[in-house]
């Protein structure tokens, strides 16, 4: 067993910082090298976290033998082939989300992943998350009864500008991969991956969608609403809904609390996570690469490629298709 997972990160964007920090807070894992197309971007990145190695570009450092694991930092577009890239030189993987661009992708992944004998997982930190967890303890509990309607909203605005990875198609961009992700897996959690119906409606320009809602009815008749925009600014949070009471999740991406109203009486759960959020998830991979596990039972690939169907489906329904796609 290893003193410790030593990471690699790959690209040195905002996202990434966020993911250097937290690995200082968990015990057994240490950032060991960066790599960015821009030999300066890493050195600055390695300068600010104190990282020793660096490299321009992403071959070499899938070649070394200096990390063990690595955490795809990059955009949407470049998921797939970079984690391909690590897989295949033997590099347990911890993808960003959206895993993937489509599920073509995301089931290529996992049999790489399978084929190479190493770890692979979705960084959808959200489901690590302490008050995620406690919302599926007390609805498990049927405190709040049973479930009959959910909602999760993810939606903010950002003014498309030159460059913008949001806006441009070639990237992936969107609402929906961007930040719908989170609302799909937040219905996923607590009702499964299986909706009889999706149903979707959605503002899209040039080639990306700015704002999607999407409804999904499951067998036991529930229904799930998932809005995601670029454009438009609302609350992020989500409901789980019961014939009893509700939950109320703020920032549900990233929750560190929850209000649970039964009765009409309201109580405030705190529960925060041990940093930045990005911990939680740092610490199962560990824990998986160090039981020779290949997949998180918390978050299996084959969650993942579910997932990322549905939304195949929703951008079928809005006609969003990249153009690398075609």
């Amino acid at each position: 067993m290893k003193d410790k997972i030593r990471w690699g990160i790959v690209g040195a964007g905002a996202i990434a910082h966020k993911f250097a920090a937290a690995v200082k807070n968990v015990e057994g894992a240490e950032v060991a090298a960066v790599a960015s197309r821009s030999m300066d971007r890493a050195k600055e990145f390695a300068d600010v976290h104190g990282i020793e190695n660096t490299f321009e570009g992403y071959e070499e450092m899938a070649k070394s033998n200096l990390i063990d694991a690595v955490y795809i930092a990059t955009l949407n577009a470049f998921h797939a082939p970079y984690t391909e890239l690590f897989l295949k030189a033997g590099k347990h993987v911890l993808c960003e989300k959206p895993i993937c661009i489509n599920a073509k992708e995301a089931r290529a992944i996992t049999e790489c992943a399978k084929e190479n004998k190493v770890f692979l997982m979705e960084a959808l930190w959200t489901r690590f998350l302490p008050a995620i967890h406690e919302a599926q303890r007390i609805v498990k509990s049927g405190e709040i009864g049973e479930i009959r309607a959910l909602k999760a909203e993810f939606c903010f605005s950002c003014p498309p500008a030159p460059n913008s990875r949001l806006y441009a198609p070639e990237l992936g961009g969107g609402a929906l991969l961007d930040v719908g992700v989170y609302g799909m897996n937040f219905a996923a959690m607590f009702l499964g991956t299986e909706p009889e119906e999706i149903k979707a409606i959605s503002n899209v320009q040039s080639g990306v969608d700015y704002l999607t809602d999407v409804l999904m009815k499951y067998k036991n008749g529930v229904i799930a609403t998932v809005s995601a925009s670029v454009n438009v600014k609302k609350p992020i949070e989500a409901y789980v809904y019961g014939t009893k009471g509700h939950i109320r999740v703020p920032d549900f991406f990233g929750a560190t609390e929850l209000f649970v109203c039964v009765d009409g009486e309201e109580r405030h759960i705190k529960k925060p996570s041990i940093g930045d959020g990005f911990e939680e998830e740092i610490e199962e991979v560990c824990r998986c690469i160090r039981a020779g596990k290949l997949q998180s039972d918390v978050m299996p690939m084959s969650e993942s490629i579910r997932i990322t169907e549905i939304m195949d489906t929703v951008r079928g329904q809005i006609g969003v298709v990249y153009p690398f796609e075609r």
